[in-house]
């Protein structure tokens, strides 16, 4: 069983469910350092900001949509759930949440270390991304692809790399992911 398979198994073992303030979330830095090369918020389906009122259901949408973190100094790195505190945070900065309103987090017991940090948030993006499809731009999806994902000397493309057959071990080609979009290999 490699490190992120462990990972996973013990995920409710190894976690609480806290209540922790949003200004006491930030990314982590191998979370920031992938939006730095590939934001995936400036790329998702355009759509008119969503404009927060009180009636927002930000506590289910927390609920929904989890966020998983571990314990840093005075605060805690989130690696799952930027999705749901990007949303949280322009609730915020509307004033329709305070900064210190305490929602629901999956705290890990101990920091994970770089390369399952990775994985897991790897993992999150092409959840949301691909599998969800908060991006439907193929062009898009391949920019993301390209700046998230690292090809392995000696390999055709990051479909081989050991990164991404760690979450889709049967897409090994542009063709497969074609296939798995249900998209022309053309377009992608």
């Amino acid at each position: 069983m490699d490190e992120i398979q462990r990972f996973n198994a013990g995920l409710f073992e190894d976690s609480e469910l806290k209540f922790i303030a949003i200004d006491q979330l930030i990314g982590d830095d191998l979370l920031e350092q992938l939006h730095r090369s590939a934001n995936p918020f400036s790329l998702l389906r355009t759509q008119p900001d969503r404009t927060f009122s009180s009636d927002y259901l930000c506590n289910l949408l927390a609920m929904q949509s989890p966020i998983i973190a571990y314990r840093f100094r005075h605060h805690y790195r989130y690696l799952v759930g930027a999705f749901t505190l990007e949303k949280l945070k322009t609730a915020v900065a509307q004033k329709h949440l305070a900064p210190d309103h305490k929602i629901p987090v999956f705290v890990l017991k101990k920091k994970p270390s770089e390369r399952t940090r990775l994985r897991v948030i790897q993992f999150e993006l092409m959840e949301n991304l691909l599998d969800k499809c908060f991006v439907s731009n193929t062009k898009k999806i391949r920019f993301l692809l390209e700046n998230w994902f690292t090809k392995d000397a000696g390999k055709r493309s990051i479909f081989q790399s050991k990164e991404w057959q760690a979450l889709y071990p049967n897409i090994t080609s542009i063709e497969g992911l074609s296939g798995y979009l249900s998209l022309s290999k053309k377009n992608v």
